[in-house]
């Protein structure tokens, strides 16, 4: 499994929580988006990891693009559902990645937003190997994961019903092999700082 079960299950628990907190767009994701857009030529299918409450969704469909909602979390799909968009539950390490509407045409991009911190460091280059198999020749990938070194795990919630996040940090170096190995052209990392001392690593490739 890509993603540690009980970050999965936190997820779960706190799906309508965390979509409200999230609801607000970052700068710097709408900054990503535009980019994105930009180099998918106002159209296209895109396959998103990890849609959460689906707020970047609901911008790149306003900018034109087709976007195929999925998650991990069992919790944030049904949230998805109950408010009348289509998602499915998906791990992209282990499940078909192929889009069901259109099985034998690969995606022309590929949106990963702040959720690939959750894939262990060895089943990343696995990850990001099948979603270059599942995309064209020359389709955009935007992924963002938190710079830093190692691994971390965080509590919230209470002692009765404690939340545990498993996360795992980049270094920009590390970040492109891996991309690089998994069949992706970088062609920029950008540095972000979300809340206070919460840094970014933002990247921009394209399908080898």
């Amino acid at each position: 499994m890509s993603t540690d079960r009980d970050t999965v299950r936190s997820y779960d628990l706190v799906a309508a929580e965390y979509a409200a907190e999230a609801a607000a767009m970052p700068e710097w994701v709408a900054t990503e988006i535009d980019a994105f857009v930009t180099e998918l030529g106002g159209s296209g299918r895109v396959l998103e990891i990890g849609s959460g409450g689906g707020r970047d969704a609901l911008e790149l469909e306003k900018r034109g693009i087709s976007v195929r909602r999925t998650d991990v979390s069992k919790g944030f799909v049904e949230l998805l559902r109950e408010r009348g968009f289509e998602a499915d539950l998906l791990d992209p390490l282990t499940d078909d990645l192929a889009d069901p509407e259109r099985p034998d045409k690969p995606y022309d991009g590929i949106w990963a937003c702040a959720c690939l911190i959750h894939i262990a460091r060895e089943d990343f280059g696995t990850v990001l190997g099948r979603l270059a198999d599942a995309t064209r020749t020359g389709s955009r990938l935007h992924a963002s994961v938190r710079d830093g070194d190692g691994e971390d795990v965080t509590i919230h919630g209470s002692a009765a019903a404690p939340r545990r996040y498993v996360e795992t940090y980049w270094r920009e170096s590390a970040l492109r092999s891996a991309l690089t190995d998994a069949g992706w052209i970088v062609s920029d990392v950008r540095r972000y700082i979300g809340r206070p001392d919460d840094p970014w690593l933002s990247v921009r490739a394209s399908r080898a």
